[in-house]
Parts: structure tokens; C-alpha cells; sequence
């Protein structure tokens, strides 16, 4: 069951729903549920990835690995471990965040990354480029 802590109603529900359970002696779960990013942003973030593996001749895999790598906030630590986020596990702020640092980086290496807007207004065209390379993506 979910519920909404911002709501006085979900919030005595929950309490009633736990004082049962507490009655019962249950195992329980209790998780945060986070924001899920927008697939529009998603999807840009895909066409930025891409288009930078057809500039630099890099497939997706390794174009993500590298502007991953590249990005100092892409990383967090397992201990002494330095690990790179994963872009599925990012919300919508650090997406935006990773994608804004991406056309960033690309721009200093001579690579323009279309805003959404242009990347909405040009789609056909931009997507027929991509279509293009898909074989050594």
C-alpha cells in the first residue's frame, strides 16, 4: 500500500495500518518511494548520449562509460571504492543536471548537443542522422 505522509488522512491510515501489523507481529518493509524522473527527459538524454558516440565514434556503452567517467559528480564511494552512478538510479534534478554537464563537455570538444527545444523542432531530421549510425551504435 502506498501513502502520501503530506496527507493527514494517508498518515492515519499508515498509523493504523502499522498498529496492526505491530499487533500481529509481522515482518514488514517501509521504503522511501522516489520521484520518478520524466520519460521525455529520459529519452533526451539518450539522444545526447548518442550523439556523442556518432561524433567521437564511440559505441552507447562506451560514450556512457566515458561521460560518466568524465563528470565529477557521476561518482560516489562504497567504502573506499569510487563507483560510477547509475543513470537509471538518478532523479530528475541530476539528470538534468548530467545532461546540461554533458552538452557542456561536448561543446568543448567541438560536439554541439542540441537543447530539447531544437532537438523537438528538428526531430525528423535529427532521428534520421541518428538511424544513420544505428549499426555502430
Amino acid at each position: 500500500m502506498r501513502y502520501d505522509t503530506a496527507k493527514e488522512i494517508d498518515r492515519n491510515r499508515l498509523f493504523a495500518k502499522l498498529d496492526t501489523l505491530l499487533k500481529k507481529q509481522s515482518h514488514i518493509e517501509v521504503k522511501e518511494i522516489k520521484p520518478i524522473r520524466s520519460l521525455k527527459n529520459n529519452a533526451y538524454l539518450h539522444v545526447c548520449i548518442t550523439l556523442f558516440a556518432i561524433e567521437f565514434g564511440y559505441d552507447l556503452e562506451n560514450a556512457k562509460r566515458l561521460l560518466k567517467q568524465n563528470c565529477s559528480f557521476m561518482y560516489y564511494f562504497k567504502g573506499e571504492t569510487k563507483l560510477l552512478k547509475a543513470t537509471a538510479k538518478l532523479n530528475d534534478k541530476e539528470l538534468c543536471d548530467f545532461i546540461d554537464w554533458i552538452r557542456t563537455y561536448s561543446g568543448m570538444q567541438g560536439c554541439y548537443i542540441p537543447t530539447p527545444e531544437e532537438y523537438i523542432t528538428n526531430r525528423y531530421e535529427i532521428d534520421k542522422e541518428i538511424d544513420k549510425h544505428k549499426s555502430y551504435l
